[in-house]
């Protein structure tokens, strides 16, 4: 009999992530803390100490909500600390499809959108993506064709390595992918925020703020570490720059279209991005530091993980007791 995937039988989700929780207890990625939510082992409440890189001393609140079918399906990362970052979707932004490569609208059905503060885990997992591409290597696959399509640059490449035979069969059934521990989501989402080399790896499909990226990469090329934008060359996903031929294309329609008075769209790649980043995050920074965003004003009321306002002293018998129940308990 074919092995089973156990972890992936629905009625093992709660206790598969309730074992991830608990391994978390013996090794964390350094910086973030995560809670549980009473009674809802797929709702984790976080916070993120950047303790070096680019957004240090940042200090920022996030959830993580796990959908029925993970691992097979990404979770869902939240940030409710408002900071100009690549990877995260403005606060005042209604939705933002992650599948931008593919279609330029964000429809109802649209199952990767992101909502205001929403993280996007494409570049750092992209097995988790392209639903279109998946679809179609399955429907040839069941077909008995083989597909002949060169994957996408670079990354998607396990989800080309499921047997045929696996195409119809139910999810917990299939055993060729491998899964994502929340634990290594946590450490990739610190390494956005500590890791400049983590930003410039990532290409603009797979960016939650399309400025935000923008406006780090003309930070880094003004700093001397970005010497080219090799992440915005073209590749699947990524804005192409036009050839002649396109371009005089272009033109012909726009000719041949009557229009009122035009107004000019500025694309973000078009607009000046000079110290937005640093003055952006700065004041991003300073605002997650603030006291009413600490100690008093989360964005969310049912936040599990609270801030309490302490002198040295304070601090210090604190430290002093943890250091003697654990010296108990060992």
């Amino acid at each position: 009999m074919a092995s089973v995937k156990m972890g992936a039988l629905p009625s093992l989700r709660k206790q598969q992530l309730l074992s991830e929780f608990t391994g978390l207890k013996q090794a964390c990625p350094e910086g973030i803390f995560v809670s549980l939510t009473p009674g809802d082992a797929t709702l984790w409440s976080g916070v993120l100490f950047v303790r070096k890189g680019p957004y240090c001393p940042a200090i920022l609140r996030f959830q993580i909500s796990f959908p029925d079918a993970y691992p097979q399906l990404p979770p869902l990362v939240t940030f409710s600390t408002d900071m100009f970052h690549p990877l995260i979707t403005p606060l005042t932004t209604y939705v933002y499809s992650t599948e931008i490569e593919d279609s330029g609208t964000v429809s109802a059905s649209d199952q990767e959108r992101l909502p205001p503060g929403g993280f996007s885990l494409r570049h750092g997992f992209p097995d988790w993506f392209g639903r279109g591409r998946r679809s179609m290597i399955e429907a040839r696959r069941a077909s008995g064709q083989q597909a002949s399509s060169p994957g996408p640059t670079g990354s998607i490449s396990s989800a080309t390595t499921t047997p045929a035979s696996s195409a119809g069969k139910p999810s917990y059934m299939r055993t060729g992918k491998k899964s994502v521990s929340a634990y290594e989501v946590l450490h990739y989402i610190r390494s956005t925020f500590d890791d400049e080399a983590v930003l410039d790896s990532v290409p603009l499909a797979a960016a939650g703020n399309p400025g935000a990226w923008h406006a780090w990469r003309t930070h880094r090329r003004a700093a001397g570490k970005l010497t080219e934008d090799t992440t915005a060359a073209p590749s699947q996903g990524d804005e192409k720059p036009k050839e002649e031929g396109e371009e005089a294309s272009e033109q012909t329609q726009e000719k041949a279209t009557p229009t009122s008075p035009a107004v000019t769209t500025r694309h973000p790649g078009e607009w000046n991005w000079d110290g937005v980043w640093e003055d952006r995050v700065k004041k991003g920074i300073a605002s997650s530091l603030s006291e009413p965003v600490l100690y008093g004003g989360t964005n969310t009321a049912d936040d599990l993980i609270k801030f309490l306002p302490m002198e040295d002293n304070d601090v210090d018998s604190v430290k002093e007791n943890l250091r003697r129940t654990l010296g108990q308990s060992a």
